[in-house]
């Protein structure tokens, strides 16, 4: 199941895609994680005789009563169920999803703007169907586990908890993965009273942040390798501090080790990474394309794929993307002044990423695929498994906007 996720409703889709090449396209909101219930689903067991044969109207009053996780496993569970799911509206499970927490970001910058004493409760979060985005379901998450979202993969939301760690969660299972602690960092150190008790941390030395505040910024994007779903052996790479670190944990290991960390004297940040062909990459916000070696024996080495350029167009935000036949493409997301042709004022052009020569990808090259890009791991999916979302297009959502960034750049360069 696609899911994008943006703390707010306003990313939902918009008709302001650009093919490169043509004016023709769309923008929208979702990205790319799947769920294990199938759409399809033909193994859908056979329920126990006699309840397969319960009337519709019995159906949709049980129906009526279950939050969104629990309504998708009933439609999953015989022909007869997921057609009185069918009836009730709830939507087949494989479909894009959106994910938002406005009113929950709301209640959380007002109480810390009014100097409140914050105590984040069971956060409730809004799942819109992208086909069907005026239709809201509320999924609540477990006290103490949501005070910030930073990525989205592989069926896993990867969750900021009130102590500002990362958890992988799994909204339709409820899983959860704790993954090491923010003070592994060493520009975070955690403070603690004549009790023991931990009081608040101090980020570089000398700012105070409260536990439950720090990692509501500290985190800017996270993407896992693979599922951690199975005891999935996953690699968790995430951008932190303020886009210009970059850090990795394996699965089952109990710290973090940073792979890089950007010189701030070149004004460039971390703004997308990607797991692709068994090796992580990473994209700045100015262009530089970096493939990372996480095993070598003497720690992470780097090998340069795209260098630092200077561009003409102002790049709001960029995104790599691991196509299923093993392209490794990157989409620019730009800002241009050409209202009539893009009403949001945004367009996307799409590069190949290539030692040997990069070049344009022009939208026919997704062939009956659809590309979805946000705060989610980026993602190239064949639109046969998503009903309803149509191929040769772009589906964006966005969470926040980087710098707009002026410049020139020579001819020839990506």
């Amino acid at each position: 199941m696609p899911l994008a996720i943006s703390p707010f409703p306003s990313a939902l889709p918009r008709r302001h895609f650009d093919s490169v090449g043509s004016g023709n396209g769309m923008g929208g909101t979702p990205a790319g994680i799947r769920s294990s219930l199938s759409d399809e689903d033909p193994g859908a067991a056979m329920a126990p005789s006699g309840w397969s044969d319960l009337p519709i109207d019995l159906l949709l009053s049980i129906l009526q009563r279950l939050g969104l996780p629990q309504a998708l496993e009933f439609a999953a569970v015989c022909t007869s169920w997921r057609s009185a799911s069918t009836a009730a509206g709830i939507p087949r499970s494989r479909r894009p999803w959106l994910v938002s927490w406005a009113d929950f970001l709301e209640q959380r910058e007002f109480q810390v703007k009014s100097d409140m004493n914050w105590v984040p409760g069971a956060a409730t979060c809004k799942f819109r169907h992208l086909l069907d985005v005026d239709k809201v379901y509320d999924v609540s998450f477990p006290k103490g586990c949501f005070v910030a979202c930073c990525g989205a993969s592989h069926g896993w939301l990867v969750l900021v908890n009130d102590l500002s760690n990362l958890v992988l969660f799994n909204p339709f299972t409820s899983d959860m993965i704790p993954l090491p602690p923010i003070t592994d960092f060493s520009c975070v150190r955690a403070v603690y009273d004549s009790e023991g008790n931990l009081e608040h941390y101090l980020f570089r030395r000398c700012k105070v942040y409260h536990t439950n505040y720090l990692g509501t910024w500290f985190y800017q994007k996270a993407v896992l390798s693979c599922s951690p779903s199975n005891g999935g052996d996953y690699i968790a790479m995430i951008i932190h501090r303020d886009s210009d670190w970059l850090s990795f944990v394996r699965a089952g290991e109990c710290k973090w080790q940073t792979a890089s960390i950007l010189n701030a004297s070149k004004e460039d940040w971390y703004i997308d990474c990607v797991y692709h062909n068994g090796r992580f990459y990473s994209v700045t916000l100015h262009g530089t394309v970096i493939k990372w070696d996480l095993d070598a024996p003497d720690g992470p080495t780097k090998e340069v794929i795209v260098k630092y350029y200077r561009h003409s167009a102002p790049i709001l935000t960029r995104h790599l993307i691991s196509t299923p036949w093993g392209d490794l493409w990157q989409v620019r997301v730009i800002f241009t002044s050409a209202k009539s042709s893009y009403p949001d004022n945004v367009e996307f052009k799409i590069r190949k990423v290539d030692l040997e020569g990069c070049r344009n990808v022009s939208m026919e090259e997704l062939r009956d695929h659809a590309i979805f890009i946000g705060l989610n791991h980026s993602a190239c999916l064949p639109t046969e498994n998503l009903p309803g979302v149509q191929p040769q297009f772009i589906y964006f959502s966005a969470p926040w906007m980087h710098l707009i960034c002026w410049a020139e750049f020579p001819t020839g360069e990506v």
